[in-house]
């Protein structure tokens, strides 16, 4: 079935305000940068935005609705393989490269190639990004990887730093974008609760006779019950380290540059 992506992609709610507030993120990691290239483009989101910023894009995506989209809104986009495409550019040709949720799709010899194609189609001293899905998120597992039709694997941003140091390129450094976080907790976080003595104030009907029982109680039990608080509190602020440990962000990022020089 041709366009599946494009269809899957409305299927779920994804827009266009949604993505470019998402990849917000990653605009200034091509400052400076005059020809940047997206692979797997989609519908041009992030073009837009380089484009905002004063780059040139190209994008490249093999979605034919994707691409009409793109066209229709006057960016400048190939309808190809990403393969396809990197084996006939120019060499040197962009200072900048994003992948935006592409490697996911494929088996680490195809990734290897991608990144070799890549450093050669960036110029000295070019950056390269890839954004994935996060594989230090629970949601990443319970609900985004699992998603799509199309993904074949997780990719740990060590193990893609290691392979972008196989294929030429230095100074590799990872993260999350804090623009994704997840929704499995929704609204509520743990720090958020607050487990306090409350001294019976403004309880409403036959509050005198609260107070006093209040008054009795803090005398007798309120030395224990603060300890019990600030325990409570102390292991709610745990929880919520562990949970931010595997839950926070379900898209993590590698960045990386072809070394200066000809040879590089």
């Amino acid at each position: 079935m041709e366009n599946l992506d494009y269809h899957f992609l409305r299927y779920i709610g994804v827009d266009r305000e949604g993505q470019r507030r998402i990849h917000t993120f990653y605009v200034p990691f091509f400052e400076g940068c005059h020809r940047v290239l997206e692979l797997g483009c989609g519908e041009g989101y992030f073009l837009e935005l380089l484009e905002e910023a004063g780059a040139k894009a190209v994008g490249v995506d093999r979605d034919t609705e994707c691409i009409r989209s793109a066209v229709a809104r006057g960016l400048n986009v190939f309808c190809q393989d990403v393969f396809d495409y990197l084996k006939k550019a120019t060499e040197g040709e962009f200072d900048g490269i994003f992948c935006s949720h592409l490697v996911e799709h494929l088996g680490y010899h195809e990734v290897l190639e991608l990144l070799s194609l890549c450093h050669a189609a960036l110029a000295p001293g070019g950056v390269l990004v890839l954004a994935t899905p996060n594989v230090r998120s629970l949601f990443s597992h319970l609900e985004m990887f699992y998603m799509h039709f199309g993904h074949v694997t997780f990719y740990h941003p060590n193990l893609l730093s290691f392979f972008l140091h196989q294929t030429g390129f230095s100074s590799p450094v990872s993260g999350e974008n804090p623009n994704l976080v997840s929704l499995l907790l929704g609204k509520y976080r743990p720090h958020e609760i607050k487990l306090e003595w409350e001294d019976g104030r403004g309880i409403g009907a036959r509050k005198w006779l609260r107070r006093i029982r209040s008054s009795m109680a803090r005398v007798i039990a309120g030395p224990y019950l603060e300890d019990l608080a600030d325990q409570s509190n102390l292991n709610l602020r745990r929880l919520d380290a562990l949970i931010s440990a595997i839950d926070g962000s379900f898209e993590c990022f590698v960045k990386a540059t072809r070394p200066p020089g000809k040879d590089g």
